[in-house]
């Protein structure tokens, strides 16, 4: 879903659209919208994380230059480590320690990197129909609820913002956090499920 589709989504249920150029002829609520839809995302990211792999081969010559310690924190949009596996170069796989969100190569190498990354960030300089949301589609779902609960709290005169915080916070208890419930078993015989 793109940024474009999310704003139109949002506007439909908050009943703000406009048929002309803009989205909204709410002044307000435009100059807000990109703000909350990120901020609203990035919640959800840490509720239904993104996962993400890097993988790394580590030369004689490229440990030479970088040494053997490396941060996580360095990884580009870097939220929370899942696990790291390394190879060495004769295929043996070795324990990887990670302290503080710095790891250690033990030598020369591959290593893969799973963990779960922030998405990429929603500001004024967004182009609304190029932005591809990285949340999964149950998150989705749920976010316009989320924007137009932060969009319509400050209106008084009505309750709207209430509602729709209620309907979030409802629907933000149901996201399951999973994206697999079980697993498969692979030995010289074949595949098994687990």
């Amino acid at each position: 879903m793109t940024l474009q589709e999310m704003k139109y989504k949002i506007l439909r249920l908050i009943e703000e659209t406009n048929e002309g150029a803009t989205y909204t002829d709410d002044p307000d609520i435009s100059a807000k919208l990109n703000d909350v839809i990120n901020q609203v995302m990035f919640e959800l990211a840490r509720m239904k994380k993104i996962p993400e792999k890097l993988e790394q081969d580590y030369t004689e010559e490229y440990i030479e230059l970088h040494g053997l310690e490396y941060n996580l924190k360095d990884i580009d949009n870097f939220y929370q480590l899942d696990n790291i596996r390394f190879t060495d170069l004769e295929g043996n796989e070795r324990e990887i320690d990670v302290n503080m969100n710095y790891y250690k190569i033990p030598e020369a190498g591959h290593i893969t990197i799973y963990y779960y990354k922030y998405p990429t960030r929603i500001d004024d300089d967004t182009t609304d129909s190029e932005y591809v949301f990285e949340l999964s589609d149950d998150a989705l779902e749920i976010l316009p609820y989320g924007a137009a609960a932060d969009l319509l709290k400050s209106d008084v005169s009505n309750s709207y913002g209430q509602i729709y915080q209620q309907r979030y916070e409802t629907m933000l208890q149901r996201l399951d956090s999973r994206y697999n419930t079980g697993s498969i078993y692979i030995d010289a015989n074949g595949m098994e499920l687990i």
